[in-house]
């Protein structure tokens, strides 16, 4: 299960930042007279009013006097967001406090191994799942051109030096990958992206598709299509699909390899 504590104190720091942001805006504001406001409709225009906070009298407000109400209008809408923000922090901050999703995965691991043979866990220990996630099988491509089979470090075939690049990365990263791995699109029907990559650290999986002739029209006339297929059977690079490109002029560099993995695989 994704832990998102990083996500909740991102938010917490954003949080803690508008406090301040307001606060500093409501020091330029203070010295303003403590008046309040009201509003109105008249045949289909605003109009302003000031209100006697003791007797609630209503003076309608002069023209002149529109500099005023924004100045006013300002400081009360930050006051009411500062109290409101002050009162998010307390409740993030008290969540946060007591927030560890991994204690369901430890009412399983802390278990002794005669107990844990009785039990099917609700969700399975990472190694467990990594595991059967590698095990799954299905039936590769042939390689029909022995001259443009490339070996990977730990000995998947692979047809293109890109894709040995991709490959020796993920490998070098401990990313399990699956080369190939048939998946069914809208409009196609099956396919099989160069790479299904899983991110351990969030069970999700990505499809990688790596374009190596871009300089190609007749290739990327043919692969525009399956990019619109990936998309309408719900595959959006930088969500849960990784795309990569090259040219003759422009071949892919291990630091585009290092940047995609680092953002969507660690």
């Amino acid at each position: 299960m994704e832990n998102y504590k990083e996500s909740l104190e991102a938010q917490l720091k954003e949080i803690d930042l508008l406090i301040a942001k307001t606060e500093k805006h409501l020091e330029k504001l203070k010295n303003l007279p403590d008046k309040r406001i009201g509003t109105s409709k008249s045949n289909g225009c605003d109009q302003y009013f000031w209100i006697d906070r003791n007797s609630k009298k209503r003076k309608y407000a002069k023209t002149s006097e529109i500099p005023m109400l924004r100045k006013i209008a300002q400081r009360d809408y930050e006051v009411k967001v500062n109290r409101k923000l002050k009162r998010i922090k307390k409740k993030l901050a008290d969540f946060i406090e007591q927030y560890d999703i991994f204690e369901i995965e430890r009412a399983f691991e802390n278990m002794s191994e005669a107990r844990k043979k009785l039990i099917v866990p609700i969700i399975e220990p990472d190694e467990l799942f990594i595991q059967h996630w590698k095990e799954v099988e299905y039936e590769p491509m042939e390689f029909r051109d022995e001259a443009s089979i490339f070996y990977t470090e730990k000995g998947v075939k692979v047809r293109s030096k890109s894709e040995l690049l991709i490959a020796n990365a993920l490998e070098k990263r401990g990313i399990p990958y699956r080369y190939e791995y048939p998946i069914k699109i809208k409009g196609i029907g099956n396919v099989r992206p160069d790479f299904t990559c899983l991110n351990c650290r969030t069970r999700k999986e990505f499809i990688w598709e790596h374009f190596g002739m871009m300089d190609d029209m007749g290739y990327v006339n043919r692969n525009i299509p399956k990019l619109n297929s990936y998309e309408q059977s719900g595959y959006f690079p930088g969500e849960n699909m990784i795309t990569t490109f090259e040219t003759s002029q422009n071949p892919l560099g291990s630091g585009t390899i290092k940047m995609m993995i680092e953002k969507y695989l660690l």
